[in-house]
């Protein structure tokens, strides 16, 4: 039976969003770093990360609540990501999430401290969690792989060096699975790993996870020349100027697109047959996604 995607977004989404704000006024500080880090948590956004962690608690036979710390310490690590990622020296973007850049409004200095701060606040959250010892340990370690250097920051680092080189598809796939999909799957893996250690299901909730994070940054860069600046949140047109190397740049528009359904059908193909629950939602989300540039 369909869900109603968009209902179970927002529902999720004022779900995490309440959390969030109760957090921060918990932790509130007089610290610019602070309003600088709570701006950039605040801004808004699909939500995505913490939505895919609850879905995968859920998945597992847990409750989405359960899974919000989790949740939290992800969209941290992302919105770090995303700072650093506007500054200057990488992508030198002043508009993320329909408003000013972290550095837009607070200045670089502020913004590079904000993100730094993120990072420890995420296992701080982690590791004042009621989960079990064992538990953070487990997150902990694994956000610490995910975001080091052998994911998200090797990423973007190759991200950056990539510009106006020619890049085949194999080389673009591992930037996308380092700078994105490893995000995705820590996502699917923290949610499942709450509930239980089952090895098997947690597989596949990680590989759901792997493709789903391919077809979501491909998606995005077809929107990154398909779409306005209002529409997408960020300046369209970026990785144009920049020469980035996209799905894009090396199969044109048309195959982005199929390469897209490719990975969304291969994130489907991981649950199908499981005995995770959940599953229409999980395929539900992914098929919601590709329709944005359908």
């Amino acid at each position: 039976m369909a869900v109603d995607i968009d209902a179970l977004l927002k529902e999720k989404k004022d779900l995490f969003n309440d959390y969030l704000t109760t957090y921060l006024s918990s932790i509130g500080v007089d610290s610019g770093v602070y309003r600088a880090f709570a701006y950039s948590l605040c801004a808004g956004g699909k939500r995505i990360r913490p939505i895919l962690t609850m879905l995968a608690c859920e998945a597992m036979g847990g409750k989405d609540r359960d899974a919000l710390p989790a949740g939290l310490a992800i969209e941290m690590i992302h919105t770090f990501s995303l700072i650093h990622d506007d500054l200057p020296a990488l992508d030198n973007d002043t508009l993320r999430r329909g408003r000013p850049t972290c550095h837009a409004q607070f200045g670089e200095a502020t913004a590079i401290l904000a993100g730094d701060a993120l990072i420890f606040q995420a296992l701080s959250l982690l590791c004042s969690s009621f989960y079990s010892d064992e538990v953070k340990v487990d997150l902990c370690c694994t956000i610490s792989d995910v975001c080091g250097f052998r994911g998200l920051v090797q990423g973007e680092y190759e991200d950056v060096m990539a510009e106006g080189a020619q890049l085949d598809l194999v080389q673009i796939e591992d930037i996308y699975r380092k700078k994105t999909s490893r995000l995705f799957e820590l996502c699917m893996y923290a949610g499942g790993r709450i509930v239980s250690d089952d090895a098997a299901r947690i597989s596949s909730l990680r590989t759901y996870g792997t493709y789903l994070g391919l077809a979501y940054q491909a998606i995005d860069d077809i929107l990154d020349v398909t779409t306005s600046d209002t529409t997408l949140g960020k300046t369209s047109g970026k990785d144009l100027l920049q020469d980035k190397a996209t799905v894009v740049k090396a199969i044109g528009i048309d195959r982005a697109r199929a390469w897209a359904v490719a990975s969304t059908e291969k994130a489907l193909k991981s649950i199908e047959g499981s005995d995770l629950k959940k599953q229409t939602e999980l395929r539900d989300l992914a098929q919601w996604m590709l329709k944005r540039v359908m």
